[in-house]
C-alpha cells in the first residue's frame, strides 16, 4: 500500500502556509482507509467540467479549495498554472476541484456560482476570475448581483445561470465535497490528494512537483 503523509492542520485555523507532517501508523492506516473509499467512489470520468487533463493520467491531484482563501488564490494562480503547463497539458497529470467552502457565507455562495457556471462550461473562468479579484473575506463582494455580473461578462445564458444556482442540487455537491472533505481529515485550504497521498496546507510548488514525480514512478 502507498504511505501516505497527513500535513495536520493547527486547530482553529481555518487556511495556512505553514503545514507541519504527522507520521504515526495508527493515523496513516486511518488516513489510508478513507482516502481509498473515496478514490473507489470516485473514479475520474469525462466531461468532469471541474476537472483539467486526461483520465487515463497516471497522477491525479485533486484540490480543496476555498474561493475566499488567500492561499488558495496564492496557488491557484501561481503555482497551477506551471503544473499544468508542465504536467496536465503532458498528460502526467489530471487536475481536480473540489469545494471546501468553510471561510463564511459568501464562501458557498462563489461555490455554488463556479459551479453554476460550470454547467455553461465556465468553471474554470469564474475560478481564475474569483481569485485574481478576490475581496477580503465576508466583505459583501460576493453576491448574486456580482456572480449575475459575471455571468454577464463571461457571455452564459444569465436566465439559466440564475436557475442554476438556485437548484438545490448544485448546494448538496458544495455540501458533498465539505462531508468528504471532514471524512478524510482535510481541516485547511488548500489542501491536496495526489494519488494516495494526501497534503494538509499550502505547499510549495518544488513540494507539489517532488510529491507528483513520486507519485508518477509508482503509479501502475
Amino acid at each position: 500500500m502507498v504511505a501516505v503523509v497527513v500535513v495536520l492542520a493547527v486547530a482553529g485555523i481555518h487556511h495556512s502556509s505553514e503545514p507541519q507532517t504527522q507520521h504515526g501508523a495508527s493515523r496513516s492506516t486511518a488516513a489510508s482507509s478513507a482516502i481509498q473509499t473515496w478514490r473507489g467512489a470516485h473514479q475520474p470520468s469525462e466531461g468532469d467540467a471541474l476537472a483539467r487533463g486526461s483520465v487515463s493520467a497516471p497522477v491525479v491531484v485533486a484540490e480543496w479549495g476555498d474561493f475566499q482563501c488567500p492561499f488558495c488564490r496564492a496557488f491557484d494562480l501561481d503555482s497551477q498554472p506551471v503544473l499544468i503547463g508542465d504536467y496536465v497539458q503532458t498528460g502526467k497529470v489530471r487536475f481536480e476541484w473540489h469545494d471546501l467552502a468553510k471561510l463564511g457565507p459568501e464562501s458557498v455562495l462563489a461555490a455554488r456560482g463556479a459551479r453554476a457556471a460550470a454547467r455553461q462550461g465556465a468553471f474554470w473562468a469564474f475560478h481564475d476570475a474569483f481569485y485574481r479579484d478576490q475581496a477580503p473575506e465576508n466583505s459583501g463582494a460576493v453576491t448574486e448581483q456580482s456572480l449575475m455580473a459575471m455571468a454577464r461578462n463571461a457571455g452564459l445564458d444569465v436566465d439559466r445561470f440564475v436557475a442554476d444556482l438556485a437548484d438545490p442540487a448544485i448546494a448538496d455537491a458544495v455540501e458533498r465535497d465539505r462531508s468528504d472533505a471532514r471524512q478524510l481529515g482535510i481541516t485547511h485550504v488548500p489542501s491536496f490528494l495526489v494519488n494516495d497521498e494526501l497534503l494538509i496546507g499550502a505547499q510549495s510548488l518544488d513540494t507539489l512537483r517532488r510529491v507528483i514525480d513520486a507519485a508518477a514512478v509508482k503509479a501502475p
